[in-house]
């Protein structure tokens, strides 16, 4: 019993190198086909269903005032990784909430509720905030803990953005234990109108020792169908390099992700997630132009 429970543990610690996750507990590193297909950075480009785990300011950047989404996964084929968010702006303000959940066979469950908001600060990009419950059971055991995120989210040109976060700010604790805080920065920079996005991300430990470097690329080959390639190296250590590749695709309101993360001797895993913008979904139809007579 003893190696079936210290198994399962390893097997969701391992999963957090794997999908390059830098923290003590899964939810530190996001989740979302479109963000891992990009070798997770995506801190400056946070702007879907997946926001709150990556950054919460990017809140403020999801394209509609009403939206839904989620994303599933099996680390290494096996361990099932859920997640599902809303949410809504009105004015200056977006607030969303997002639950996740993961789990290694009967004797290892972790679970996030989440609840996010943004302000938007004119050109200036925006700030936001999460608050956030874990609860973690161990054969049997429960224990729990809230923690808080800080994020910041700037369009320094139309072309260039600039992000920040804080997750688990201070440190959040969980029975005996500490989820240590993670502190990352990122860039996105869109170029050819759009169709092509170049990112990179690093993230630090509460030490500001480098813990993840993730850099990827979309380009928009047709309307509404992206190819993205990205990359990882765990304490910048480019012998550990991990690779991993994604689409998507969109229609009207629906934005469909897939990604194939390898897991660098680990196994590997396919994202998939998707975002529901309401906003757009059902927009009315232009009013077709009647042809002159």
């Amino acid at each position: 019993m003893r190696a079936l429970i210290a198994g399962a543990v390893i097997l969701i610690v391992a999963g957090t190198v794997a999908l390059g996750y830098e923290g003590s507990i899964v939810f530190q590193g996001g989740h979302g086909a479109k963000a891992l297909g990009m070798g997770g950075a995506f801190t400056a480009l946070a702007d879907d269903a997946m926001t709150a785990l990556w950054n919460p300011a990017g809140l403020s950047f999801v394209e509609s005032e009403v939206w839904l989404g989620g994303a599933t996964s099996k680390l290494f084929g096996m361990v099932p990784f859920q997640y599902l968010a809303g949410g809504y702006s009105f004015g200056e303000f977006a607030v969303g909430f997002a639950w996740s959940n993961a789990v290694a066979g009967s004797q290892y469950t972790a679970s996030l509720y989440a609840g996010s908001i943004s302000l938007k600060l004119g050109d200036l990009g925006a700030i936001g905030a999460s608050v956030k419950f874990y609860s973690e059971t161990i054969a049997g055991s429960t224990e729990t803990g809230v923690g808080f995120d800080l994020g910041i989210l700037v369009p320094v040109t139309p072309e260039i953005a600039v992000g920040v976060v804080a997750k688990d700010v201070g440190g959040t604790a969980i029975g005996n234990g500490t989820v240590s805080s993670v502190y990352g920065a990122g860039f996105g920079l869109r170029l050819l109108d759009g169709t092509l996005v170049v990112a990179a991300d690093v993230s630090l430990d509460g030490d500001l020792k480098p813990l993840n470097l993730g850099a990827g690329v979309e380009l928009v080959v047709i309307d509404n169908l992206s190819l993205r390639a990205g990359i990882t190296a765990p304490e910048i250590a480019f012998s550990d390099l991990s690779w991993r590749v994604g689409a998507g695709f969109a229609i009207s309101g629906l934005h469909l992700d897939a990604a194939y993360v390898l897991g660098n001797g680990l196994g590997s895993s396919v994202v998939i997630s998707a975002t529901f913008m309401f906003q757009q979904l059902f927009a009315p139809r232009s009013p077709e132009i009647e042809p002159t007579r």
